[in-house]
């Protein structure tokens, strides 16, 4: 999953949006939003969390988003997660 992770950070960096640590939780800024990918191994999926702010991401209160399935082609999964950033997060 080492690899989708440097895949998953490449895409957030080209999009503009920054990586930040909180409590060792990687999580991505952009503009006042936070955001975080989880790995959720019964779904062979990655999930994309976002809070509205930055107290919200302090308190671990993260809505759930859209997933991207490991199982897909890399191009792919890079393509949907790239559309679906620009289109709901950016």
């Amino acid at each position: 999953m080492n690899d989708f992770s440097n895949i998953i950070d490449g895409v957030f960096l080209e999009l503009g949006f920054e990586i930040v640590k909180l409590d060792e939780i990687k999580l991505y800024r952009y503009k006042e939003n936070y955001y975080k990918m989880t790995y959720i191994s019964d779904f062979r999926a990655y999930v994309i969390e976002f809070a509205n702010n930055f107290k919200d991401a302090q308190n671990n209160v993260f809505e759930d988003g859209d997933t991207y399935l490991v199982d897909l082609d890399v191009d792919q999964f890079i393509k949907k997660l790239r559309a679906d950033l620009i289109k709901y997060y950016c």
